[in-house]
């Protein structure tokens, strides 16, 4: 064999070797990629072309077998090293391709907006979401769309991009946009500045969510929150501190905004009772929820107000707090106790009448008896002084029960049109002769004043009265202001002044500078037997006979004071139409008060009534009596002689005296009455224009005698005619 034939097949065996061991070595470590065989292949070929060369140039330098040997681990650890680094590769590029497909997924499943823009707001990419919420029907329609500003105002896009570039992130902020159709719509949106490199510019990505339902819900609440007329407050659970509270509270409470919100409802000192919302807490720990838990606040002046406080507990912005809503209940409870009031003072004068009633029958007796024995005993007899002495503790009796009846509504009145300016100015000069010349009077009279219907005599004591009583509180001197005017009272004044009706009044004002007086006492000074003047001084009858007589005449009584500040009283009593009634001078009375004409007297207390037989007999009447309604008609049917007129208590057992009178109508015609009654529980407000006479008890004999004679009198000249 020849060197040439030699060295070929050298290098030949060589080629086949080194490719065999450079295939093993791959098979060992993995097959091959497809997509990489190409490359291997080459390196195969181009490895075992080495090691030929390698081996042929060994042979002359005695190193042949060595080299043989040095080549094929070159080789494979070459192929096996290119293995290794291939499938690191393959599987780096597998799982990017997978992450990239997965973000896809999501960048176009997204339920939120996603949007990619350049800083001139020309849209890179977007998905099916966003492009649902800006209106469109595809991305791609949006990304085709020429318009670069989509607020609803153009200018928040300078103000939002200059946010951005400065803090390079922005979180849950709220912008308004403009629909492809140009409808608005509210979106909560992230955004992310993407820096520009490499040339590339710079980008900002965005992530949208629709909250155009949320937000008319918050409009929805914000109206009905300012709109409601009850106060709103929402506040945190821990401080009481101020979120938000409605125009409501604000107006109720007299504050402003700014003056309410970050501050404390301690801060405020808004709760009377501190511990009101320490309860109202606890309530809502225990229960989630309160309703109508009764407190007491204080307005911005230092009012003390009352109100029904219903609240909950809700979230803001992961914060606990509490929505409230209160109900005012200041007027509700200021009536209730007008009401109580009013009810206890009905009570009070209910009794009372029944009181005097029955007193009366029995100062009735006392008084007279005491007056038929002063007139038999001579003038200089001891007992004739000591007989006045019983009348005249009587007269004072009967006059404590007249304020009692006064006080109960139930005196016997004598109502006309009275003109309350004449009625001051005649008043005015007695009065200043009872208050003292250290009190200043001054009358203010209004112009064109309407007339009242009344009874002049009490209208002239109940302000003697209040007079008396505005001279008790200054004892150092001070003023004393009377004025008179129209008013015409509406609804509003009228609900909140509980029994009083709207219409048209005559105020009567009545005030002074004196020590004036607290909340309590204001409560109770209509009440019979109430003073506070020191024991002694006073009955406790003068202001409750004031007020008895303003309600008997239809009107109504007012009191407005503070200590320290004087004391105003206000009555209200109704104009009338009416023209006014103009008082006639009354005949001097003759001595020849005595009669003939048959009286038929109808009394059930046995002591007055023997006594008033007494007293007609003796100036020569001639009487019938009854006992009983029923027995009065016996007597009156069976009498065979005219009966002139009937002389009735009005309240008796089985029947009353009105009831009586018209029994006898048919029977009696001619027969004139007198009704006998010391109060008028059993009368209605037209009674008094029904030509009904009253005798009021307890009468004295001459206060008998002189009725008799009116009525007989004008009989008889009824009949002249």
């Amino acid at each position: 064999m020849t060197a040439g034939s030699y060295d070929f097949r050298l290098v030949a065996l060589s080629l086949v070797i080194a490719i065999c061991a450079s295939y093993t070595a791959l098979d060992l470590a993995g097959r091959v990629a497809p997509a990489r065989r190409r490359t291997r292949v080459i390196w195969l070929i181009g490895g075992a072309a080495a090691m030929g060369l390698g081996i042929w140039s060994m042979r002359y330098m005695g190193m042949l077998a060595f080299g043989i040997a040095m080549v094929a681990i070159m080789i494979l650890g070459l192929a096996i090293l290119s293995s290794l680094v291939d499938r690191r590769y393959s599987a780096q590029t597998l799982a990017l391709a997978s992450a990239e497909q997965r973000y896809r997924l999501l960048f176009e499943r997204s339920l939120a907006g996603v949007i990619r823009t350049t800083l001139d707001a020309r849209i890179l990419d977007c998905n099916h979401a966003c492009a649902r919420i800006l209106g469109y029907a595809s991305r791609e329609e949006l990304i085709a769309s020429p318009v670069t500003n989509r607020y609803v105002h153009r200018e928040d896009q300078d103000v939002f991009l200059a946010r951005l570039k400065e803090e390079k992130n922005l979180t849950n902020y709220e912008h308004c946009l403009r629909r492809k159709d140009g409808s608005p719509v509210w979106v909560l949106g992230s955004a992310h500045l993407v820096e520009a490199q490499n040339g590339a510019p710079a980008v900002r990505e965005e992530t949208l969510i629709d909250i155009t339902e949320r937000k008319k819900a918050e409009e929805i609440f914000r109206t009905a929150f300012n709109a409601n007329p009850e106060p709103i407050t929402i506040a945190t659970i821990e401080e009481g501190r101020y979120i938000d509270v409605n125009e409501s509270f604000l107006r109720v409470t007299g504050y402003r905004r700014e003056e309410v919100i970050g501050r404390t409802s301690l801060e405020l000192k808004f709760w009377e009772r501190p511990e009101d919302r320490t309860r109202l807490v606890e309530m809502l720990w225990e229960h989630g929820c309160v309703r109508d838990l009764e407190i007491i606040y204080r307005t911005k002046s230092g009012e003390q107000r009352i109100a029904l406080d219903s609240a909950e507990t809700i979230e803001i912005a992961g914060q606990e707090c509490i929505i409230a809503i209160l109900r005012d209940i200041t007027e509700r409870k200021f009536l209730e106790k007008q009401l109580r009031q009013t009810q206890k003072m009905e009570a009070v004068g209910q009794l009372s009448g029944g009181i005097a009633h029955d007193f009366n029958n029995l100062l009735g007796v006392i008084i007279g008896y005491s007056e038929i024995l002063e007139q038999r005993l001579p003038q200089n007899d001891p007992l004739h002084k000591e007989c006045g002495q019983i009348k005249k503790a009587g007269q004072s009796a009967a006059s404590l029960t007249r304020q009692l009846l006064a006080f109960s509504r139930q005196q016997v009145l004598e109502p006309k049109v009275l003109d309350l300016n004449a009625i001051v100015l005649q008043v005015e000069k007695m009065l200043q002769r009872l208050i003292g010349e250290d009190i200043d009077l001054t009358a203010t009279l209004g112009p064109a004043l309407g007339c009242i219907k009344a009874d002049q005599s009490q209208i002239e004591q109940v302000i003697m009265n209040l007079a008396v009583n505005a001279r008790d509180a200054m004892p150092q001197g001070g003023k004393l202001m009377i004025e008179t005017a129209n008013v015409d009272l509406d609804e509003d004044y009228a609900r909140r002044h509980q029994p009083q009706k709207p219409g048209a009044y005559v105020l009567l004002t009545i005030a002074d500078t004196g020590i004036g007086m607290d909340a309590e006492t204001q409560s109770r000074i209509f009440e019979p037997f109430f003073t506070t003047k020191e024991l002694g001084k006073g009955t406790g009858l003068g202001l409750s006979t004031v007020y008895g007589i303003v309600r008997q005449s239809g009107g109504h009584i007012w009191v407005y004071s503070e200590p320290g500040q004087g004391t105003a009283f206000k009555i209200y009593l109704p104009r009338t139409g009416q023209a006014l009634h103009v008082e006639k001078p009354t005949p001097g009375l003759a001595e020849s008060w005595r009669g003939t004409e048959t009286i038929l007297l109808v009394e059930d207390e046995d002591a007055l009534r023997e006594l008033t037989r007494h007293i007609l007999e003796a100036d020569g009447y001639a009487v019938l009596e009854a006992d009983r309604p029923d027995k009065a008609i016996e007597v009156a049917v069976g009498h065979s002689g005219p009966i002139h007129l009937m002389l009735t208590d009005m309240v008796m057992p089985g029947m009353n005296g009105r009831v009586l009178a018209a029994n006898l109508a048919s029977a009696r015609p001619g027969m004139r009455v007198i009704y006998m009654s010391g109060y008028t529980g059993f009368t209605h407000p037209g009674l008094s224009d029904s030509g009904v006479t009253f005798l009021a008890k307890p009468f004295t004999r001459d206060g008998l005698l002189r009725k008799l004679h009116e009525v007989l009198e004008l009989e008889q000249k009824l009949q002249a005619k």
